[in-house]
């Protein structure tokens, strides 16, 4: 009879053990390999180990109380000579100015080209990737990520929890029919990469990080629900064509700090992301976040079309749209400007509670702006390059025609200000 399971204490890993166990707990996997595949079962206790790599149709599965820990020790990690498809890694600039080292995605749990691959755990199970810090790595001391699955189809990823990430948390770059289920991310930097992604579907999460919660350029059909973000960075950073967020949460300030300047804010609930060095292949860049809640966040977008400094000289935005959206709290002005590229922005069925004197938004005639049914509970204000200021109050219905002629329809306490 063929083993299925493969438990990592039966080829010699030893919890709480002082040494790492690497080696019998790849021991496992490569077995479970050779078996053509099955479940690696971690049991109950703590394990430390260094870099691990799964297979095709492998699942890693953490029983409750199981914790896989990553070693302190630098030389246990490495990314077994493989690449990702982020191109950015091999641009002088970028080596250059974020002081990226030829091994940045090294991590503790890895997989390349590889079909069916699965990180799972029962409730209480725990992925510690113990902070490990590197002068030599970006920022002078981001460390090892914690989980890196590079052009992999059909990944799933449930119920475990990663903390003390050193760097990105869960890494997919270029992976194709991801679920996501349940997974909790505490603290670290980013909780979820997703450039290059294809088809992924995000439900029922936690994330708490200090950097950016999801965050990936190219991404074609994203589908995140019922998920919770909190940060001290940007809630998400995304690019691609078919970017859905519905029934989430978006609230600040952060729990846990950003690691570089030890801020709690969160800077915004959307930042474009789309780099010229990195070759893009999705033929339209939209975004949609619906049936949400945002609170207590500086801005509640970012977009300056073609801006390099803020990583968004790739292909344009086409359309971002908030549909049936709570949003209070806002402290900042947002910039949304399209320049030479004009770029939709629709409210719907919104509800906005303003920040007393701080317009809420300010935008070019590059922007074509749809308010649809949004009900505005004061006074809000927004800015118009070389155009009138706008202010709304009540129940708007309110409509841009070719970027530049501003009207309205069934306009209610909308005022124009020369």
């Amino acid at each position: 009879m063929i083993a299925t399971q493969f438990i990592i204490t039966d080829y010699g890993a030893e919890a709480g053990a002082d040494t790492v166990q690497t080696k019998p707990i790849q021991a496992a996997i490569d077995a479970c390999r050779t078996a053509g595949g099955g479940t690696v079962v971690v049991p109950a206790g703590r394990f430390t180990t260094g870099s691990l790599r799964l297979y095709s149709h492998i699942t890693l599965h953490l029983q409750s109380g199981a914790v896989v820990q990553g070693s302190s020790d630098l030389a246990e990690y490495t990314n077994f000579g493989e690449t990702t498809d982020i191109r950015y890694l091999s641009d002088p600039r970028y080596i250059r100015d974020w002081h990226l080292p030829p091994y940045y995605f090294q991590a503790l749990l890895c997989a390349y080209d590889a079909v069916d691959v699965a990180i799972t755990g029962d409730p209480g199970s725990l992925i510690d990737g113990s902070s490990v810090r590197d002068p030599n790595g970006e920022e002078h001391f981001r460390g090892p990520m914690g989980i890196v699955l590079a052009r992999v189809q059909g990944v799933r990823l449930q119920g475990y929890t990663l903390v003390n990430s050193a760097n990105w948390a869960n890494v997919l770059p270029a992976c194709q029919d991801v679920v996501i289920n349940d997974v909790t991310v505490l603290g670290g930097h980013d909780g979820f990469d997703l450039h290059h992604a294809r088809h992924v579907t995000i439900a029922g999460c936690r994330i708490e990080t200090g950097d950016d919660c999801l965050a990936g350029y190219d991404i074609q059909d994203l589908t995140v629900r019922d998920t919770y973000l909190n940060t001290a960075c940007n809630s998400l950073r995304v690019g691609g064509t078919g970017i859905v967020f519905d029934h989430c949460t978006f609230r600040g300030p952060g729990k846990f700090p950003h690691l570089l300047d030890h801020k709690f804010d969160t800077l915004n609930v959307f930042m474009y992301f789309a780099m010229q060095v990195d070759p893009v292949t999705t033929t339209a860049a939209d975004v949609t976040i619906r049936n949400a809640s945002i609170d207590h966040v500086s801005h509640l977008v970012t977009y300056l079309q073609g801006e390099p400094t803020a990583l968004q000289d790739g292909p344009a935005l086409q359309s971002l749209t908030f549909d049936n959206v709570q949003i209070a709290n806002i402290t900042e002005t947002s910039l949304f400007v399209g320049r030479s590229e004009n770029v939709a922005l629709r409210l719907k069925e919104c509800v906005i509670t303003p920040t007393t004197s701080v317009p809420l938004l300010h935008i070019d005639d590059h922007v074509r702006l749809t308010l649809d049914h949004v009900f505005f509970t004061a006074p809000t204000t927004f800015l118009v390059t070389d155009g009138p200021t706008l202010t709304f109050n009540g129940l708007t219905d309110f409509f841009t025609v070719d970027g530049q002629t501003v009207k309205s329809k069934r306009r209610r306490d909308t005022i124009l200000h020369d």
